[in-house]
């Protein structure tokens, strides 16, 4: 484990590059950073190489969105970015270096790994069970009174429909609480349609 490193954000040759303080560049695509951040940086570097020939005002553009663009690395990084102005060549330091630990791979150090929001997390994992729950005990036994076999079947119906979207969801970083939620929900909703089957 090392110390992670600030990161300047420069355009070379229409690409975004990313400096570490070894002076060493690396492609923002070889990080493990969102597609459409990497896509917007290259794009932003793209614009700039072009710089040369546009006005000031578009000048102004491509500066603020550069600026823009670090602001949302150093977030993803959380650390620093140096952004380097392709307009005026100043350097500014957007983020703030952090002492952290990095993984790595091949030598290249990767974004550190967002905390998991426990409780905001399992908050909303609790609102969808209970609203899964009781939605899916008032139809089973609404259905019930009219045929038990249709319930059952039901109840079958909308696990079975749930399960794709839950197992495709259970490591997407937001929708993994929904979906836990909901199996959760299904699973509550069956013990009660047991327990009122008994009692």
């Amino acid at each position: 484990m090392v110390r992670e490193a600030s990161w300047e954000l420069r355009a070379r040759s229409g690409r975004a590059v990313l400096v570490r303080s070894d002076h060493r560049e690396y492609d923002p695509a070889r990080l493990k950073l969102p597609e459409d951040l990497v896509a917007a940086l290259h794009e932003w570097a793209g614009v700039a190489g072009s710089l040369r020939h546009a006005e000031a005002a578009d000048s102004e553009l491509v500066s603020r969105r550069g600026r823009h663009l670090a602001t949302l690395l150093a977030t993803e990084t959380g650390g620093r970015v140096d952004y380097l102005d392709p307009r005026s060549g100043a350097v500014e330091r957007i983020g703030r270096s952090r002492s952290a630990t990095a993984i790595h791979r091949d030598g290249v150090p990767l974004a550190p790994v967002n905390p998991t929001p426990w409780g905001t997390g399992l908050t909303v994992s609790a609102i969808v069970a209970g609203l899964v729950a009781v939605i899916l005990v008032a139809v089973t036994q609404g259905l019930g009174d009219l045929s038990p076999v249709l319930a059952v079947l039901v109840n079958l119906g909308v696990a079975a429909g749930f399960a794709p979207s839950i197992w495709l969801g259970r490591n997407v970083p937001i929708w993994r609480w929904v979906a836990c939620g909901t199996a959760v929900g299904i699973v509550v909703s069956w013990l009660a349609d047991l327990l009122s089957l008994l009692g």
